[in-house]
């Protein structure tokens, strides 16, 4: 005889086939009876902090005069960077030997251009020595430089040049002719005429061969600046060891 516990399971599989067979349900459903298992804890995760807000920056005005430094043209080149400085190059006239011929005897004498020396003063651009080539000067520095002590703040200095006299050619001589008409022959007065030549001293040159020329170039310690840069500081004291 069938007990109580074999018909509560036929009843139990009769009820699953007829939900399978029309659809009214599914195994979860039939184990609705069931008793509930535990849910697990909640994770409670902890919300995030803000980020704070970020400050608008602000713009402050920064005075770009203060960091550049106020240029002013250098007072030797004038902001063109080069000096043009006399420089001893070959003499081109000559090829530098001194001599040249002329005449159709072809004569040799010394060079017109160099004076038989073979060579030439030529102004040569050259990098500006008180500006180092930058043409600009800093005018705070500027204003630090002392009077030059050479020309006293003039620019200019006056020298001599002694150069060949062009007169007697650096022979310090002249070559004079005197002419002498009215001459007598034989008693009988003549109309004849005669030239002698005689050397005499150069007047231009004083018989020296030489003259002297004054000139006045730019000063050759500040470059026609007329001030210097001031001196360096001394050195720091070095104290002295203690004795012992």
């Amino acid at each position: 005889m069938p007990t109580k516990s074999d018909m509560n399971m036929k009843v139990h599989l009769l009820l699953i086939g007829m939900a399978t067979l029309f659809g009214a349900g599914n195994f979860s459903q039939c184990h609705a009876q069931t008793p509930a298992q535990p849910l697990p804890p909640p994770v409670i995760v902890a919300p995030k902090a803000a980020a704070p807000a970020a400050t608008p920056a602000v713009k402050t005005a920064v005075s770009t005069n203060a960091a550049r430094p106020k240029l002013v043209w250098c007072p030797v080149c004038r902001g063109r960077k080069t000096i043009a400085v006399d420089t001893e190059v070959k003499c081109t006239g000559c090829g530098g030997t001194g001599k040249l011929k002329s005449g159709f005897a072809k004569t040799e004498g010394d060079c017109n251009f160099c004076k038989g020396s073979g060579k030439v003063l030529r102004a040569v651009a050259r990098p500006c020595p008180f500006c180092k080539g930058v043409g600009t000067f800093d005018a705070a520095l500027l204003a630090t430089y002392l009077t030059c002590p050479d020309c006293q703040g003039a620019k200019l200095i006056e020298t001599n040049l002694v150069m060949k006299c062009t007169s007697c050619n650096g022979a310090g001589k002249i070559v004079k002719s005197s002419i002498s008409s009215g001459g007598s022959f034989g008693g009988k007065s003549g109309g004849g005429s005669m030239s002698v030549s005689q050397d005499q001293p150069c007047p231009f040159c004083g018989a020296t061969g030489n003259v002297e020329k004054k000139f006045r170039k730019p000063c050759a310690t500040c470059f026609g600046a007329g001030v210097v840069p001031p001196p360096p500081p001394p050195p720091p004291a070095v104290p002295a060891a203690p004795n012992g």
